[in-house]
């Protein structure tokens, strides 16, 4: 391969002029005229121009790897290809998620990230806009997260920052990569980093979307010491996961597989179990509009701003639905609006969807109202919840008040 080959990848006089700056590029000191200009000048990246060590990475060609490796031919696996400087590492979790088909032995990307990260390989060799592996898995919401936990359990860095002061846990939350986002938080993701504009996670990771939401704040009461009911969809008594779970009839708050894990589980579970009554509940009125809309702002931003490829589906842009099956034990996300603006009600599978006002019930909205921006979710003051209710009928919706479930993934 000729030694001028630039692989498909240019960098313009106006790159290297923003590459140099000392410290963190702010957007005001050409940060996104940067990230314009990477993107377009990698777009005609073709890895088939690689050499054969570099496209054995790329492609996952575990076995090839390895033999490049035993016996001595492979380049020092701490060096970097292409003029974007790309590390051995990076080139395994890019060629991942693009490798639409490949020769024999293709497609090993995990064990071939490892391979490499056991024999030498660095994790954290950065670009030229100082991205690691670990950001460029992170970006990329179709990138294999086995990927992204090989890196961090091999010494990958899960705070380092690049060019943008942004670190991976950033990346990871603007593309809705909810499972990067929980392993990156498992090894100590901080999320108040700030980056050359002053921006800190910790305060915009609810713009992700709730999926992202819950993670984070899972493992912000677990770094907390904290727990909260509903925290992960499990059987309370063996920690099963897997097929259909059925919630305590009394409480509505912890979950079974069995009824033997239920009751081997009552003595634990006894003295939280509360079941719903005058003191912890209070009654909303539903009131259901027809031209209700329930839009969800971090999918349709990501689509404007290019991390996210397909539209809502229809029914996440479903409005006002009734459920039609009274009575009916629900879990419930109430968002509650500035002033006295009417409450937004609705369940995962958007099979109940209203609205509330305060004049139908002031003191049960009040009280709705003063517990999610006490203790809710949603950044600076709560103004979501999730709860545990009871729809007795289509005008009558009892809400568990005594405890605030786990942020749910809706």
């Amino acid at each position: 391969m000729p030694a001028t080959d630039n692989y498909g990848l240019i960098v313009t006089p106006r790159m290297r002029a923003l590459l140099s700056t000392e410290g963190f590029l702010s957007t005001d000191d050409g940060g996104q005229e940067l990230r314009d200009l990477y993107g377009a000048q990698s777009a005609g990246f073709d890895p088939s121009r690689l050499e054969p060590f570099a496209l054995a990475c790329f492609m996952g060609v575990v076995s090839k790897v390895t033999e490049y490796i035993q016996n001595g031919t492979a380049p020092p696996l701490d060096g970097t290809v292409t003029p974007y400087k790309f590390s051995y590492a990076t080139l395994v979790v890019s060629g991942g998620p693009r490798l639409l088909e490949g020769p024999r032995g293709s497609g090993h990307h995990v064990e071939t990230l490892a391979y490499l990260l056991t024999h030498g390989c660095p994790p954290d060799v950065e670009d030229i806009c100082r991205y690691t592996a670990l950001e460029h898995a992170c970006m990329m919401p179709s990138t294999n997260p086995t990927l992204v936990r090989t890196l961090l359990a091999h010494g990958a860095a899960p705070n380092h920052q690049n060019i943008y002061g942004m670190t991976a846990i950033a990346g990871a939350i603007m593309s809705g990569f909810v499972r990067a986002v929980d392993v990156l938080m498992e090894f100590g993701a901080d999320l108040d980093i700030s980056d050359a504009d002053g921006s800190r996670f910790s305060e915009m990771y609810v713009s992700g979307g709730p999926e992202i939401a819950a993670v984070v704040r899972k493992w912000l009461r677990l770094r907390a010491g904290e727990t909260a009911p509903r925290e992960t969809r499990e059987c309370a008594a063996c920690n099963k996961t897997q097929g259909s779970l059925k919630q305590c009839s009394r409480c509505h708050s912890v979950l079974y597989c069995l009824s033997e894990c239920q009751k081997s589980h009552w003595r634990t579970h006894k003295p939280s179990c509360h079941a719903f009554s005058a003191d912890n509940t209070v009654t909303l009125t539903p009131i259901y509009l027809k031209n209700a809309s329930l839009l969800p702002t971090a999918s349709m931003t990501r689509v404007l701003t290019g991390h996210q490829s397909t539209a809502p589906s229809a029914r996440e842009m479903l409005g006002s639905n009734q459920l039609g099956a009274y009575p009916k034990s629900v879990v419930v996300k109430i968002q509650v609006p500035m002033g006295n603006a009417p409450f937004l009600i609705y369940t995962k599978r958007r099979d109940f969807v209203c609205h509330t006002a305060r004049q139908a019930n002031p003191a049960a909205y009040d009280r709705v109202a003063e517990l999610v921006k006490a203790k809710g979710a949603g950044g600076m003051g709560g103004w979501k919840g999730y709860f545990a209710a009871e729809l007795k009928s289509a005008d009558e919706l009892v809400v568990k008040v005594s405890e605030l479930l786990a942020d749910q993934p809706f």
